[in-house]
Order: structure tokens, then sequence, then C-alpha cells
């Protein structure tokens, strides 16, 4: 998977010169310059086909910048058909390269709406009265100039984020590549040892339409037994692993559960995901029993808005264990995923979590994996929903702790941690560096399993090592 880095400002922004220097900085690096390319685009016939076909003026005439310039220039509509086939040929271009970081230098990366489609952004915010004297040797005239300066004016500030760095003044090349190379990982990472997350069974009775490991109502035999669950821990333990996160599926639908909570939570920071359709006065008595840094249980609106993504005759369960959960000593944080049914009314989601007494909610968007269905997909955008959630922590903030995990909340690390700090435990045992990974590549995983196996054998695997070795700096291969 590549990498993408856009360098972009106004013409004469200094942007190129910036590209040169990163690139001397980075020379396994690749760097496209869109002026360059879609010049060298005029000996391509296919191109010229398409371009003649979405721009009929230009039928008869001979493609080059000063016969398209006349016609784009001139005409918005022509201009932006002229960009949909040339970003088409962008992108394909960048996709022929693989697991590379590529420096895109283009001026109009922002005001053609291509930010999404970039890792990070640098970009030159330099005055338009300094950018005119470097320009002062141009063969195109004043009124040229400034008309394309105006094409190119923005509101940086609308924009900013943390892929995002301007640049106002002095060029700094050491916090220019460390923004380049640093990433935000999905996961909350810690500082000290290992984290892994243990698909403990594949077993579960619900059918979430999104879940990441695709668990459903269907059977699953031949999982780890008490004892070997028991070697897998003392694994992670060993090869200085502190953090587990035990998920599925549904983990109470195993009956050594319990058990199997109690030596983790010994020796490991541990915590558990559950639906809590299981969750009885009973489990909760032997849960309190237990140090356990949370119990995570889903719950993703009022009973249509749940179901409608957890399966039918699911909320009315959550609803039982999370009333026994009421008298839980450990500590109780709701998550809830946030899709088009539910988006508008948080503020109830919010409410309903502080009466079932849980200490914390915690929303995240729905990221359904490829192949998966994405008709429930949420409407609103990142920064509306993060606006709503950052209102309703002020209006609970004595009731509940309100928290969200997605837009600007990033854990940025300078390298990708799979398979170093951070791995996943599959219900047989095997291992993959990451879940993402492992959703993105099936092959991306152990043959052996931590049920009779040292990790550091695991790890050993050619196919994992393949993966270590081809890990580079700020690339997340587990990118949906």
């Amino acid at each position: 998977m590549n990498r993408l880095i856009a360098v972009t400002g106004g013409m004469a922004s200094g942007k190129t010169t910036l590209c040169q220097r990163i690139m001397k900085d980075n020379p396994d690096f690749v760097y496209i310059d869109v002026d360059t390319f879609r010049r060298g685009l005029y000996a391509n016939d296919e191109y010229v086909k398409d371009l003649k076909k979405v721009l009929p003026a230009l039928k008869e005439k001979e493609i080059n910048s000063l016969n398209l310039n006349k016609i784009i220039y001139q005409n918005e509509e022509d201009m932006k058909k002229y960009k949909q086939v040339l970003y088409r040929y962008l992108f394909a271009y960048m996709a022929t390269f693989e697991d590379k970081t590529i420096i895109v230098d283009w001026a109009l990366i922002i005001q053609d709406d291509l930010i999404d489609k970039f890792d990070k952004v640098i970009y030159l915010d330099i005055s338009e009265e300094e950018r005119l004297k470097r320009l002062k040797d141009s063969d195109l005239t004043e009124e040229e100039i400034l008309k394309r300066f105006s094409l190119q004016r923005i509101d940086i500030e609308k924009y900013r984020s943390n892929k995002l760095l301007i640049i106002k003044d002095l060029i700094d090349m050491q916090d220019i590549n460390k923004f380049i190379k640093t990433m935000d990982c999905k996961f909350t990472l810690p500082n000290d040892g290992g984290k892994a997350i243990w698909e403990i069974t594949h077993n579960c009775n619900y059918g979430c339409s999104y879940c990441i490991f695709s668990c459903n109502l269907q059977k699953v035999s031949n999982e780890l037994t008490t004892e070997e669950c028991y070697h897998v821990i003392d694994e992670l333990v060993k090869n200085g692993f502190k953090y587990l996160k035990i998920t599925g599926g549904e983990p109470f639908l195993r009956p050594d559960i319990i058990d199997i909570l109690r030596y983790a939570s010994k020796r490991m920071v541990t915590d558990i995901s559950t639906n809590a359709s299981l969750i009885t006065p009973k489990k909760v008595e032997q849960l309190n029993e237990l140090d356990l840094k949370m119990i995570h249980v889903s719950l993703d609106g009022n009973k249509l808005e749940h179901e409608k993504v957890r399966g039918n005759n699911t909320y009315d369960r959550t609803i039982r264990g999370l009333n026994a959960l009421k008298k839980s000593k450990n500590y109780i944080r709701i998550g809830s995923v946030i899709h088009k049914n539910n988006e508008k009314n948080l503020d109830s989601l919010v409410k309903d979590a502080s009466s079932l007494g849980a200490d914390e909610i915690i929303f995240s968007i729905m990221e359904p994996i490829e192949g998966q269905d994405r008709s429930q997909f949420k409407t609103l955008s990142n920064d509306a929903l993060i606006k709503d959630i950052t209102s309703l922590k002020d209006k609970y903030q004595d009731m509940i702790k309100v928290n969200y995990n997605f837009g600007e909340q990033p854990n940025y690390v300078t390298r990708c941690p799979a398979g170093d700090k951070f791995i996943y435990i599959n219900n047989y045992g095997r291992v993959s560096p990451c879940t993402w990974v492992y959703e993105r590549d099936k092959t991306c995983i152990s043959t052996k399993s931590l049920k009779d196996t040292s990790l550091e054998e695991i790890l050993d695997e050619e196919q994992l090592k393949r993966f270590k070795c081809h890990k580079k700096e700020g690339i997340c291969y587990g990118k949906i």
C-alpha cells in the first residue's frame, strides 16, 4: 500500500523547491510533479481520446498546453471535465507503485477536494505579494498571474487538521520530515510493553452487519481449550506484552471465560468487549472478583437503531445485561457505532447510557471492510459529528464521560507498530500483525498457533517476517 503526501500552495509558493529538498532527504520516495505528468500525457493516445471526448472544442486541434489552456481557463465546466480525466490518470499511475511514499507536487490539491485522498498534506501559505515578486520574469502578464492566483485562493484555516501542515515562512526540514513520517494508528498503543487483541471465539449470538471479524450465528468448533488459552497468555507475558483486549464473537459464549479473565487479569492489564446479552447478576458477581481495566458493551441506540445493524431481538438482551452491570465494580464503557440511523440521535444515546449506569460512552464510526455492505454508512461529516459530541461532553459532564475515537484524535507513531508492539490473535491462536492488516490480507497470519508454540517462533514465520521487512516508516498497511 502506498502512502500519498501532497505538497501544495499557490503559484510560485516554492512547493517544487520544497519537494526537491524532501526527495534529497528521502531518496527512496517517489516524486510526481503533476504539471510535468499532465504534459507527458499528451503523448498518450488513450488520454488524448478521453480528453477530446469530454472537450469537443479540442476535437480538431493538437493537444498541447496552449490549446488546452485557451479552453479550460475560459469555461468552468470544461475545467471540471478536464480535471476529472487528469485525476483519473494520475491516481491510476500512482497505483502502479507498491508500498511507496509518493510526494505529489500540485497547486490544486485543496481547491479540487483531493485532500481526503492523501495521507498528509503540506500547504505553503506564501503571500501573493511575495509570489508576484518571484514571477517578475514570467512570460505571463501580471493580469494573467493574478487571475491564476484568484483561482488558487482559499481560506486554509477551514481545512486545518492533524493531516495538514501549514508553512507560512521559514521551512524547517526536520519538522517537515517528522510530519511526513508520523502516522496515526487506529489503536491506542501503550507507552510501555505491547498490546494484543484476542478474538477468543468466533462464535456469536448476534449478526452485526459491520463486524470486522465477520462473525455470525454459524457455530465454530475446535477453538482453544482453557489450558491452551493459559499458554497464550503466558507467551504474551513472557514477550513483554502488558495489555490484553479480549473480544469475539461473543466471549461470554465460552463457559470458561471467567476462568480465562481471572488468569489474564492477574498477569496483564485486561479488558473485555461484549454485547452483554449473556451477562447475568451471577456473572456480575464473578466479574466483581476480578480486576479488569473495563467491560466494553456495544449499544447503538434505541431498539430500532440498534437492531438495524445488530440484528433482530438483540436490543432487549443487551439492555438486560447492562442493567445487571449496574452493580459492577469494574469500569463500564458503552461503545456506540455511528451510522445513518442513529447519527442525529446521539443525545438520546448519551442520556440512555447514563441512565444505565455506564461510566463512559465512546463513539466510533461505521467502517465496513472491503466487500461489506455500506448502505448503513453515516451521512454526516466527521466535523459535524465531533461538534455534536463535543457539546454532549459539556452537557453531560457531571453524569457520564463522553468520548469519541475518530477524526482528530490520532495516536501518532513514527513506525507502524504491527508485529512489534501490537498483534492480533485469532480464535485458533494464530497470530497476525494487526486486525486491519489481516482483514486486508488473509495470508498475513501465522500457520502455527500460540496454543502450543512460542510467540518468538511464530513471529519468525516467513509471512510475518516478510511483513516486518517490508514495513516502511509512516505506512499503515491496514488503512481502510
